[in-house]
């Protein structure tokens, strides 16, 4: 259940484009971690919720853990999990429309109270004003955005905020909050006020609509300070794959240094991977911004393009920089009829290997005729995230999409596997 829910991390808040029979794997997982020990899956799934970006499988989590208490007739626990998953002012909206989605329109107790308790922590003005559209707003990779779901299965619409209050009836904590909830039965919005200056988040997304629209000199200078500041770095989560994309979507060169630097630097947030990893990198410029960053945060790292030729990690260099020298793709035979590229060399990684501690392989299609060693750990992430239900490797995990966040998951699997959980 742990690593299942790690290997889509990419994929964020896209737990309804999963495969149907991955989804109902983890489901079914929750529910008999929650029969066998509800305290370690509860903190499981607060975990999943803050400190990862699957919001909506924790939710969705939540919600077996319930349906398994409820049938079980189990008292307890099940009220306290729903409101420990619901952070944004959105959430409770999302809980319900999941819960209705999964297990029909009757809502049992426990989650009407723990919805309640997370509405009377969550609903203001300013979530009124920011999280009320009836939109699900969802995190999800551009890929998942522009395609439909993958069995034709679309994320249930969240519920809007007067409709959470009618049907969980919170009791508002005072008369500021009761004049919240007055509006939003209404159907009321708030104008969202001006807050200052947007999250780095925020600007780094929006770079190539503030560049194309012609932004005065001094504004632009004042984005260009806080992209080069580590401190504002540091602080907005952001990693190297957020600054690749915005560099590949501006139009000028401008910002390109500094997007490059910025990659570089917030590297330092996430883990070391220990010992000595192999790193078959190729693909598309997504994959490969993924399998140089990787290579960085190893503490001892052997990469090597799908060809099986050597790349050197110059000490200091951002991801992005290193781009600029990775090798040019090779000319083969064209490729076999309804095959999309032509195949490097299948025994490539297996020629590589000299007794790695373990092998990332990361490329935008799996190649099923890839050959691995035999018992060592391995790693396969595809950037393709249309097609995510490759095969695991023998002894190793299949991770779909290559997102900043999914630079955690080897140590997190690593750790797990010696019974060391993060929570």
């Amino acid at each position: 259940m742990f690593t299942l829910a790690l290997s889509r991390v990419a994929l964020a808040d896209g737990f309804f484009v999963w495969p149907r029979a991955d989804r109902d794997r983890f489901l079914l997982l929750v529910r008999r971690a929650t029969a066998d020990d509800p305290e370690w899956t509860a903190r499981f799934l607060r975990w999943l919720r803050t400190s990862t970006p699957l919001r909506i499988p924790a939710i969705a989590g939540a919600c077996a853990f319930v349906r398994e208490r409820l049938e079980r007739q189990v008292g307890g626990r099940s009220r306290q999990v729903v409101s420990s998953v619901l952070l944004r002012a959105d959430d409770p909206g999302h809980l319900l429309a999941t819960w209705r989605h999964l297990y029909g329109q009757a809502v049992p107790k426990p989650v009407k109270r723990g919805v309640a308790d997370a509405v009377v922590r969550l609903y203001d003005e300013a979530g009124l004003a920011r999280h009320d559209t009836g939109g699900r707003r969802l995190n999800l990779p551009m890929a998942a955005w522009t395609s439909e779901p993958w069995d034709g299965l679309a994320p249930p619409r969240p519920y809007r905020f007067g409709d959470v209050i009618r049907l969980v009836h919170p009791v508002p904590r005072d008369a500021r909050q009761a004049e919240v909830f007055r509006r939003a039965l209404a159907g009321q919005r708030l104008r969202q006020e001006n807050r200052g200056d947007p999250p780095l988040r925020e600007v780094v997304a929006s770079l190539r609509r503030l560049d194309g629209a012609g932004t005065p000199f001094e504004d632009a200078m004042e984005v260009a300070e806080r992209i080069a500041d580590p401190a504002v770095v540091a602080a907005s989560g952001l990693g190297p794959l957020a600054f690749a994309a915005a560099r590949r979507a501006v139009g000028t060169s401008r910002w390109n240094a500094l997007l490059e630097d910025a990659a570089g630097r917030s590297l330092s947030r996430f883990p070391e991977i220990p010992g000595w990893t192999l790193v078959m990198v190729g693909g598309d410029p997504s994959a490969r911004v993924f399998g140089l960053s990787l290579a960085r945060r190893c503490a001892h790292a052997d990469v090597i393009d799908h060809w099986g030729r050597p790349f050197e990690l110059v000490d200091g260099d951002s991801p992005l920089h290193d781009l600029y020298r990775w090798p040019p793709a090779r000319r083969s035979a064209p490729p076999p009829a309804g095959a999309r590229t032509a195949r490097a060399p299948a025994t490539a990684a297996a020629e590589a290997f000299a007794g790695h501690d373990r092998i990332v392989v990361v490329e935008t299609y799996a190649d099923p005729s890839r050959v691995l060693p035999l018992g060592v750990p391995a790693y396969h992430w595809t950037s393709d995230v249309t097609n995510p239900g490759h095969e695991a490797p023998p002894g190793g995990v299949a991770l779909a999409g290559v997102g900043d966040e999914a630079l955690r998951v080897i140590p997190w699997v690593e750790d797990a596997r010696r019974g060391r959980f993060p929570f």
